[in-house]
């Protein structure tokens, strides 16, 4: 059985470290524009499946990074599938403010449809970590049945206007970036 949110602790890295990675994986995990648009641009058909939306309390790491004194956040995690496959699983950590966030009731529309629309979208540098066989990412790996994989996983804060939020994306086995 899987608990969620899922565990994505890792040792992300600025991708300035990182130098063993092919042209393929650069391609995809440097992507700043929306990988949503990309694997629809891969993809005869392109689906979110909701694993997962619940209101958490953020950690000292999510604080610093978001740079928020939130004290809670919408934990949304969501499988991204191409032709029906799981191809990334994904996390987005959106806290929770006063105000009515129309971000914290996308259902299965993609985050990435909604935030890249608006001009004012801003994202810090990606940061990037591996995950090997042990890492408990691979609990979700086992349970879609995919081939145990290390994978490869990116981060970024996006901001709209003065409202952070942290969005990872860990890509599965049978990703376009480990063809």
């Amino acid at each position: 059985m899987i608990t969620y949110p899922l565990s994505i602790s890792a040792n992300w890295q600025s991708t300035s470290y990182i130098s063993d990675l092919s042209p393929l994986e650069q391609e995809w995990l440097f992507e700043q524009n929306s990988l949503t648009a990309k694997l629809k641009s891969n993809s005869k058909t392109f689906n979110v499946k909701v694993l997962s939306e619940q209101l958490f309390t953020l950690s000292p790491e999510q604080n610093l990074l978001l740079n928020s004194t939130a004290k809670t956040a919408i934990n949304r995690e969501v499988l991204l599938l191409c032709d029906n496959k799981p191809v990334v699983y994904a996390q987005s950590w959106l806290p929770k403010n006063d105000f009515i966030n129309p971000l914290h009731n996308m259902g299965e529309r993609p985050l990435g449809d909604v935030i890249f629309q608006d001009p004012a979208l801003k994202r810090t540098d990606i940061e990037i970590a591996y995950f090997d066989d042990t890492h408990p990412i691979q609990q979700l790996v086992t349970k879609l049945n995919l081939p145990e994989k290390n994978l490869l996983g990116r981060r970024s804060v996006f901001s709209l206007k003065e409202y952070k939020f942290l969005v990872c994306e860990v890509f599965l086995p049978g990703a376009y970036l480990y063809s």
